[in-house]
C-alpha cells in the first residue's frame, strides 16, 4: 500500500469511525467510544510512558513534542499537558479536522499534515521528545524505515525517541505473505474479500534490523520491551532511542 492508498484509507476511517479508527478496540466498533473515555486513554498511556522512561533513566527535556500519526489528537492533547510544544502530523486531512476541533492547547498543539514519505516540513534538531504508536506498523517497511531516519534528525542531542513497531508475525504463514502485500495479486485478494471497507494493513521490521537502522542514523537504542498494542497475531516492542550528542 503506498502513501496514497494509506491516505484514502485513514480519510475513510475518519468519515465513518475516527475514534474507533485510531483506538480499534473491538467492543468500541460502531461509535461506541465516548470522547471524555477516549481522551482519558491518551492521558494514561502517555503518563505511562514517562513514567517508565524515567525509571529507565532517561527524561526527556519537557520542551518541543512531536506526536507522529496523531490521528485526532488523543496522545497529542495529553502530550500538551505534558510539554511546552507539541505538533501533531498525520497523513489523513479528515483525522486532521477533527483533531483541531478537538484541540483544547491553541497554539500550544499545532497539527499538520504530511503526506510525503519524509519530515521535511521540520529542520533538523527540532524536538525534545518524539512519540508513535500504533503507526508505523500500518504503513510497508520502506516507508517506516524513512520516517525513523527523520526521527533521528529531527532530535536535538540527548533528545528521546519512544515508538512502537511489531518485528514479525507469530504465525509462520503470515509471515510467508508479507513480501506479497502490495502486490498486484494481494490487492486483487483484498478487493474481494474486503470491497470499499477501510484496511488496517499490518507490517513488520525485524528488531535487529531496526536497531541497526537506528545506531547508523546516531541513535542509542536505551531498552526495548515487548509491547501488546499490535494485535495479538504479533511480536511487537517499545523502543526507547536516544539521540547521540
Amino acid at each position: 500500500m503506498d502513501l496514497h492508498d494509506l491516505q484514502r484509507q485513514w480519510d475513510t476511517f475518519g468519515e465513518t469511525d475516527p475514534l474507533w479508527g485510531v483506538l480499534s478496540w473491538p467492543d468500541k466498533a460502531g461509535q461506541r467510544w465516548q470522547i471524555e473515555e477516549f481522551f482519558a486513554t491518551g492521558r494514561a498511556e502517555i503518563a505511562e510512558v514517562l513514567a517508565e522512561s524515567a525509571r529507565l533513566g532517561l527524561e526527556p527535556a519537557r520542551g518541543a513534542a512531536l506526536d507522529f500519526g496523531c490521528g485526532v489528537g488523543r496522545l497529542s492533547q495529553a502530550l500538551a499537558e505534558q510539554f511546552a510544544q507539541v505538533h501533531g502530523v498525520d497523513i489523513s486531512p479528515v483525522m486532521l479536522e477533527w483533531a483541531r476541533g478537538y484541540n483544547r492547547f491553541g497554539e500550544r498543539c499545532i497539527y499538520h499534515l504530511n503526506a510525503r514519505a519524509d519530515l521535511s516540513t521540520f529542520p533538523t534538531a527540532s524536538f525534545d521528545f518524539i512519540y508513535s504508536n500504533i503507526t508505523l506498523q500500518h504503513m510497508a517497511p520502506r516507508y517506516s524505515r524513512g520516517y525513523l531516519a527523520e526521527f533521528l534528525r529531527l532530535l536535538k542531542p540527548g533528545g528521546l525517541l519512544i515508538f512502537q513497531l511489531p518485528s514479525h508475525p507469530r504465525a509462520r504463514w503470515r509471515r510467508l505473505i508479507q513480501p506479497l502485500k502490495g502486490s498486484a495479486l494481494f490487492r486483487l485478494y483484498q478487493r474481494l474479500r474486503y470491497g470499499q471497507q477501510p484496511i488496517m494493513e499490518m507490517y513488520s521490521i525485524p528488531q535487529t534490523q531496526a536497531t541497526r537502522l537506528l545506531a547508523a542514523q546516531g541513535g542509542r537504542v536505551a531498552a526495548v520491551q515487548p509491547n501488546t498494542d499490535a494485535d495479538a497475531h504479533w511480536f511487537s516492542f517499545r523502543y526507547f532511542v536516544i539521540k547521540n550528542a
